[in-house]
């Protein structure tokens, strides 16, 4: 790491970095609905400039689907590790061999018809489906946000399954992935392998994934404790891409 003209901004990284970026609250600012996000004109475009410039080693590790994902960034050639690191996708990386992890469990379907009838049941409760999981959102009635979380854990135990907090959300999803996991995968194959390794994310599910960046010899940064926001971190992105080789 190198220090710059902006002390109040972590020191910009070595071209030898591979970023790993979370999505909502970290590139995109938070929003009432998950579909209500507004996404930076500017962002496909550097996340390309910074895929191109660190030859690929860029990801973006997030609890959203794959699909989602890849649409709210307009699908740059980076790798992507979706709900929370149980989907790795690298087909955008030229000549990329990053196997997928081993598939994690799917819930049950009686799970997504109770967990659909519950929300349904309790007006403000918003239900979100993955493919291995699915979320209860309750921001806009945060007074039901025990009532959901306690469901959702109603349904995990004893099981796979694990339901972590998220910002003004309960997400049930499976025990064995989690975004550290998903680091440690990406950082055994090219082009992640034998670079330093930088998380940055906004909650507690983001902890993994700096917590393995550690462990591997890097580091993590985590909103408001490092950043003030995304437009703190897009700006220190963009300074990142100005120094990279086109």
């Amino acid at each position: 790491m190198e220090q710059n003209a902006f002390p109040d901004a972590p020191p910009l990284p070595q071209r030898e970095a591979a970023l790993f970026l979370d999505l909502d609250g970290t590139l995109i600012e938070i929003a009432p609905r998950p579909d209500a996000v507004v996404v930076p004109p500017h962002l496909p475009a550097l996340l390309a400039r910074l895929s191109a410039g660190l030859g690929g080693a860029v990801a973006i590790v997030t609890g959203r689907g794959l699909e989602v994902a890849r649409g709210l960034t307009q699908a740059p050639p980076i790798a992507f590790a979706a709900e929370h690191g149980t989907i790795i996708d690298a087909s955008a990386l030229p000549g990329a061999a990053i196997p997928p992890m081993p598939l994690p469990p799917f819930p049950p379907e009686d799970w997504r018809a109770a967990a659909e009838a519950f929300a349904e049941a309790r007006p403000g409760l918003l239900l979100e489906e993955k493919k291995h999981g699915f979320v209860l959102h309750f921001r806009a009635v945060p007074e039901r946000g025990e009532e959901a979380a306690a469901f959702l854990r109603g349904l995990a135990e004893g099981t796979d399954f694990q339901v972590l907090p998220a910002h003004a959300a309960a997400e049930l999803r499976p025990r064995a992935t989690d975004k550290g996991v998903a680091v440690s995968w990406l950082m055994r194959h090219a082009p992640f392998a034998g670079r330093t390794p930088i998380f940055i994310g906004d909650d507690v599910t983001d902890e993994f994934g700096i917590e393995a960046c550690r462990a591997l010899g890097g580091t993590g940064y985590r909103i408001p404790r490092d950043f003030a926001g995304p437009a703190a971190v897009l700006a220190w992105l963009d300074r990142i891409a100005a120094r990279l080789p086109a």
